[in-house]
């Protein structure tokens, strides 16, 4: 039997700041916010999804552009669901909130959000480097 899900995350990531959007089983934006790159940025992320979903990390599902790095490893290491778009895909996934495609990091992460929400088959968990090694 599949997981409920119930919380939503889009992060548009970024070399400067993250804007990260979290939206609840319909949809409803629950909340958004930027932070910062680096380490105090990627622990002040996860305790702010946390603080607003008020959920456990298993019960959230996130998905973001880059398939590993800090931010990534982070985010598994504290249990999260975490699920890489590639930006083609992300594009075409835009394009249901803007027939002209325009970028807009808060649309992005927003639209990173839906596509978990409403495609969850189109998707893969990502595995950390510990447990691919394990079960494969």
């Amino acid at each position: 039997m599949e997981q409920e899900r119930r919380w939503y995350v889009g992060i548009d990531w970024a070399s400067v700041d993250h804007v990260v959007r979290v939206s609840d089983a319909h949809g409803t934006k629950i909340g958004e916010r930027s932070f910062k790159y680096g380490g105090e940025g990627l622990n002040a992320l996860a305790s702010w999804i946390l603080e607003v979903t008020k959920a456990p990390p298993a019960a959230v599902h996130i998905a973001i552009e880059v398939p590993h790095g800090p931010i990534v490893e982070s985010l598994m290491e504290r249990g999260f669901n975490v699920y890489a778009i590639n930006p083609k895909q992300l594009d075409r996934f835009r394009d249901r909130f803007s027939p002209a495609g325009a970028k807009d990091d808060s649309r992005d992460a927003w639209v990173l959000c839906d596509a978990i929400r409403t495609d969850p088959r189109c998707f893969r968990t990502l595995l950390s480097l510990d447990i691919a090694r394990r079960s494969g």
